[in-house]
């Protein structure tokens, strides 16, 4: 990660991370708190208690109009039928040979309204594709990216340390539901989603209310959480990460996302074809997940062996702060994702010994 400010956007709350002693990155074009105190302090409050993120640099579109379910059976891999309103739904938007434009969540306000929330990196990328692949459709996108400030709320307590905030009871809203309510007198939209493997909220405002909202978190004694421990969290929860586990090179039957490729029956969307056949046959690579052996931290990009032989690379690795071990996922040739399976990585010019384990390694929702 570069610390060079120059030309980095800055979130509403970047006063309010450098007041709390925040090691300021740039990041996805974004000046972002990377940690506070300790990294695996964070990790491990989120995973007993609850920890608060900016995630403001994420994108939030608004999609309108009365073909826009039409427009994103085509635009997605997943089944928008699963859909209703109130309710989120997990996908990815494919080129026509399987890889990956992106990986995002999009909201059912209603049939004619749809919230999506895209990765900071592609936000440009991604309105450009959404746009090019409209046509004459009755769909109208808005950009409220800049306009609105995005936090989760993560950790086995948020339920309780949250619900005297707000003004709906969060027992009734499930995993992947969403309500406008209010917390205190601010207007949000909340949802039951996030990528910690935890219970918890991510929660959607106008700017506006961004110090305020912040401060009612932290009042509750969640600890702010920098993008250090939400990679380390999100990789011991096995979500993949785009330009890691998924990318423009990587398709999602690949990463082991294949639950997400749907039929669609008399849908024709783009990608289809590869990814049903890939889906039904397989594919010459998949992600695994891996365990150091020998002693050293498995890092991005890490070739991987077998026998002297190159059969893979590290999508993402790093210390598991739960597992007191160093984990990683790696694509590797499908003849070798049995678990169990020893193998070598490249660390430093010598090959240490590692295996294939089950994953996720960690999970609690």
């Amino acid at each position: 990660m570069n610390t060079n400010s120059t030309d980095n956007r800055k979130t509403p709350l970047y006063k309010t991370h450098l007041n709390l002693g925040a090691r300021m990155v740039s990041f996805a074009g974004w000046m972002m708190p990377v940690q506070y105190q300790s990294i695996i302090k964070e990790h491990e409050t989120v995973r007993s208690k609850a920890g608060v993120f900016d995630i403001s640099h994420m994108g939030e579109f608004i999609l309108e109009g009365k073909e826009v379910i039409e427009f994103l059976q085509y635009i997605m891999i997943n089944d928008l039928n699963l859909l209703e309103p109130s309710k989120g739904q997990y996908s990815c938007m494919c080129y026509e040979n399987g890889t990956v434009v992106d990986d995002l969540v999009y909201y059912e306000e209603n049939p004619n309204r749809f919230r999506m929330i895209v990765n900071a990196s592609n936000i440009e990328k991604d309105l450009k594709w959404l746009k090019e692949h409209i046509g004459k459709k009755d769909v109208k996108i808005t950009d409220f990216s800049k306009k609105r400030t995005r936090l989760a709320f993560q950790g086995p307590k948020t339920d309780e340390m949250l619900q005297p905030l707000v003004d709906v009871d969060l027992s009734k809203i499930n995993r992947f539901y969403f309500a406008h309510c209010f917390i205190k007198n601010n207007p949000v939209f909340l949802a039951r989603t996030g990528y910690t493997g935890e219970k918890g909220f991510e929660i959607s405002f106008e700017n506006t209310y961004a110090k305020d909202i912040w401060k009612d978190f932290v009042e509750t004694g969640a600890m702010p959480t920098g993008l250090g421990a939400r990679d380390s969290l999100r990789l011991e929860a096995c979500y993949s990460l785009y330009g890691h586990e998924i990318s423009d090179s990587i398709t999602p039957v690949e990463a082991g996302l294949s639950w997400l490729v749907k039929p669609k029956e008399g849908i024709d969307y783009i990608g289809k074809k590869v990814l049903l056949k890939q889906k039904s046959e397989g594919t010459e690579r998949i992600l695994v997940g891996l365990n150091l052996i020998d002693k050293g931290i498995i890092r991005e990009n890490y070739k991987i062996f077998k026998d002297g032989n190159e059969i893979g690379f590290v999508t993402s690795g790093g210390y598991s702060p739960t597992l007191k071990k160093t984990i990683g996922l790696g694509l590797v040739k499908k003849h070798y994702n049995e678990i169990g399976t020893e193998l070598e990585i490249e660390i430093r010019n010598k090959l240490l010994k590692a295996k294939v384990v089950p994953i996720p390694f960690y999970r609690n929702v």
